[in-house]
């Protein structure tokens, strides 16, 4: 399943940028999390990721590292076509 997960740095402090930076450094992805985007706010105050990800445990365990310093938002998303083609279902099954 492909998420657009967001994340907001809680504590902006110094000491806080350094602790999570050095995790950061250490940190690789679960197995189950294959990450197609990462990108930073450019005003330093989080960012965002597109995942794909196994499980709803493989998410979990990918941003569990990172919860003393971050809030997390977690999305899923669909390719377009296939979210347009959802979408026109709906208007379908309204109409009948």
């Amino acid at each position: 399943m492909l998420f657009h997960v967001q994340f907001l740095f809680t504590d902006q402090s110094e000491d806080s940028e350094k602790r999570s930076l050095e995790v950061f450094a250490k940190w690789t992805p679960p197995a189950g999390a294959d990450f197609q985007g990462f990108y930073g706010f450019a005003d330093g105050t989080g960012g965002i990721a597109i995942v794909e990800v196994d499980s709803a445990a493989t998410l979990a365990r990918t941003v569990s590292p990172f919860t003393p310093w971050m809030t997390f938002t977690t999305t899923p998303i669909l390719p377009i076509e296939e979210a347009a083609g959802i979408g026109g279902e709906g208007i379908a099954a309204r109409d009948s």
